[in-house]
């Protein structure tokens, strides 16, 4: 069985800068994105919502009968 060293500060600092970096960019890309299609998406949620309110009120209507 070898035995390995553990990774130095140095390259863990590294290691750790380019991963927060590459988050950076993903929410920025993330963002990007989001911004393009915000409209649609409200737009869904919203029918979406008013499908759940009228499903709501159409049981609760007719199960006070």
């Amino acid at each position: 069985m070898s035995e390995s060293k553990p990774p130095s500060i140095v390259t863990r600092f590294f290691h750790a800068c380019l991963l927060i970096l590459g988050g950076i960019i993903a929410l920025a890309v993330a963002l990007e994105l989001l911004a393009q299609f915000w409209g649609w998406l409200a737009l869904i949620a919203g029918i979406a919502l008013m499908l759940c309110a009228g499903a709501w009120a159409y049981r609760y209507w007719w199960g006070r009968r």
